[in-house]
């Protein structure tokens, strides 16, 4: 549950996007230079997604925008590395694409060392980025990869 999940910026009840809205949004992503999906399935449960993303805009179109969940049962088990090698290996291919950028919460270590293991950089950090319900607020990490 999204509500129960720490990683997540959203919590239930917020994403209230319906099932045709994700089909074309998904489909914008087919066939596009301008952003790609990757699902990673383990015995055919979907185990986790990556989605990278152009914005429509002349002078950032160089850069997509990374996001990234994998399945708390199968964190640690190398898919998370597995999808973002994949998403890295595309965003090199495509062209045009010059950088990958992402956000992640500041105490999320585990994220943290596994994106800096595959050559992302700290770019900045936005402090008390996120007040959670408990009235606590968390920092966000920006993280680049050139490509």
């Amino acid at each position: 549950m999204i509500a129960e999940e720490r990683w997540f910026i959203a919590s239930a009840g917020e994403l209230d996007m319906e099932l045709p809205d994700m089909v074309r949004d998904i489909a914008t992503l087919r066939g596009s230079n301008r952003g790609h999906l990757l699902v990673a399935r383990v015995d055919g449960r979907v185990a986790g997604y990556l989605v990278l993303r152009a914005p429509p805009w002349r002078r950032t179109s160089h850069v997509v925008k990374l996001e990234i969940l994998v399945d708390a049962r199968y964190r640690g088990e190398g898919v998370g590395r597995a999808l973002l090698q994949a998403g890295i290996a595309w965003a090199e291919s495509a062209p045009g694409i010059e950088k990958i950028g992402l956000s992640v919460f500041a105490d999320n270590e585990r994220a943290l060392a596994l994106y800096r293991s595959l050559g992302f950089q700290e770019e900045g950090r936005r402090l008390r980025e996120y007040r959670m319900d408990d009235g606590t607020y968390r920092d966000d990490v920006l993280l680049y990869r050139l490509v």
